[in-house]
């Protein structure tokens, strides 16, 4: 009986003692887990260089001044041109939020010409253009969403451009060819988008004025053509900024 009494005694004790123990025990803590931070949009902020290229076509619009001098003879004519070019680019963006601006200079070899009908009947002289070059100075504005860019630009367009009268059967001597750099304008838009870090492709629409090229033929300043050329292209190009760090998000 009495060790029967002294095992009740002592399970009490140890049941008092449990929960005082349980209470000694420090809380388990609790870590709210690291929230992970935004990775940073790219930026278009900065120098950029580029390769691009792509193709052009147009209309090349010869106005003969001066009298008809074969039965026949049609001296005024309208011809398409086409071809393709490539070259490159270079540029500076300054970007604000989502806006983007900047300038932008390119240049292109090319090879986009056509030839008008025939002039004389029978006799197979023609007019014929050839743009060799162009390039251009330009602003640009977009609006940037993430890693793409969607922009317009505008500005100023310059073109090796070459005219020439072949006069066919009537022989070398009545030929005459006429070669010069011609100031215009441009305009167009696109769309960019950043694939790697610091690269980016692009695919835009130009529209190119050359403005009046003239060819004379004798020293009278009657006796001449005149020639209006317009250019559409659509290049393709990527590009490599240099420039700063990421942007916060939008």
């Amino acid at each position: 009986m009495k060790k029967i009494f002294l095992g009740a005694v002592s399970l009490m004790a140890l049941g008092a003692l449990a929960p005082a123990g349980a209470a000694d025990l420090a809380a388990r803590p609790y870590t709210k887990a690291p929230v992970m931070a935004p990775a940073p949009l790219p930026t278009w902020a900065g120098l950029y260089l580029g390769l691009q290229g792509g193709g052009g076509w147009g209309r090349s619009d010869e106005t003969f001044f001066g009298g008809p001098n074969a039965v026949g003879f049609a001296g005024t004519q309208r011809y398409d041109i086409n071809g393709g070019f490539a070259g490159g680019v270079i540029g500076y963006n300054w970007q604000v939020d989502n806006i983007v601006f900047g300038l932008e200079g390119d240049y292109h070899w090319a090879d986009i010409s056509g030839r008008s009908t025939e002039i004389n009947l029978g006799a197979g002289d023609t007019y014929f253009t050839k743009l060799r070059g162009f390039g251009d100075i330009k602003g640009r504005l977009g609006w940037a969403a993430g890693p793409a860019l969607f922009f317009v630009s505008g500005g100023a367009a310059v073109g090796d451009l070459q005219h020439r009268y072949d006069a066919g059967l009537f022989g070398p001597a009545f030929s005459a060819s006429q070669s010069d750099w011609r100031w215009g304008w441009t305009i167009g838009a696109g769309a960019e988008y950043m694939f790697a870090q610091n690269w980016s492709a692009k695919v835009e629409y130009n529209y190119l004025d050359f403005g009046k090229s003239t060819l004379q033929y004798t020293p009278v300043a009657a006796n001449r053509s005149e020639w209006n050329d317009t250019v559409h292209t659509v290049k393709v190009g990527v590009s490599y900024h240099f420039g700063g760090p990421g942007v916060s998000r939008y």
